[in-house]
């Protein structure tokens, strides 16, 4: 499930069409989606410029399944309980991504997922910079929780002081908000994977 609704306020302009290496942002994502779960449905959540980004989808991802979520000014928490509701009744949990993390691809997803295949009745979530994070797996038994959220909470909310697998991804840690991270990331002087790499020493097991 792919979160493309926010209206980029601090970009400027959507930055789900900003062009990294030839490609719109959107596109990056999902082909890291596509690629992590071939066989499975990619459910895309547009709010704001919609039948723009519509136009992308239908450039790189044909079967993508389009979700209009017509309260994505409200925040976060609607384009999560909008994408849910589209999942498959027999989904056992919900991979959730965002758009603006250009460097995490195909690989670093099939970690996430292949380490919540091993404890599916909890969450698995990125952690960088110290903390549990996006993408994530959400396994549905939390799916209430979720769709108790408001505004702007992620489902980085549910993933605080919780039984969840924690999976070393410094690839998430460069998020794109502003103009400036986008030239940052052209320019690869802007978090870049090694340096984040460098600050995530430590092992990280599980929470109990």
């Amino acid at each position: 499930m792919l979160l493309a609704a926010g209206g980029s306020r601090r970009f400027g302009r959507p930055k789900q069409l900003a062009r990294y290496r030839g490609r719109p942002l959107l596109a990056h994502a999902v082909e890291a989606a596509r690629g992590a779960l071939p066989l499975a449905p990619l459910i895309v959540v547009l709010g704001r410029e919609a039948l723009r980004l519509m136009l992308v989808l239908r450039r790189v991802q044909r079967r993508a399944q389009i979700v209009r979520n017509s309260r994505w000014n409200l925040g976060m928490a609607t384009s999560l309980r909008a994408g849910l509701a589209a999942v498959p009744r027999n989904a056992q949990a919900a991979l959730v991504l965002l758009v603006d993390q250009p460097h995490v691809d195909a690989a670093a997803l099939r970690r996430l997922v292949d380490a919540w295949r091993r404890r599916p009745g909890v969450p698995a979530a990125a952690h960088y910079l110290g903390s549990a994070g996006v993408p994530a797996v959400l396994p549905r038994r939390r799916w209430r929780e979720v769709r108790a959220l408001r505004g702007d909470e992620g489902a980085r909310v549910l993933l605080r002081d919780r039984r969840v697998t924690l999976i070393e991804m410094p690839e998430a840690a460069l998020d794109v908000d502003t103009p400036e991270d986008l030239r940052g990331l052209q320019a690869g002087t802007s978090g870049s994977v090694t340096t984040v790499a460098a600050e995530l020493t430590q092992p990280v097991a599980p929470l109990a």
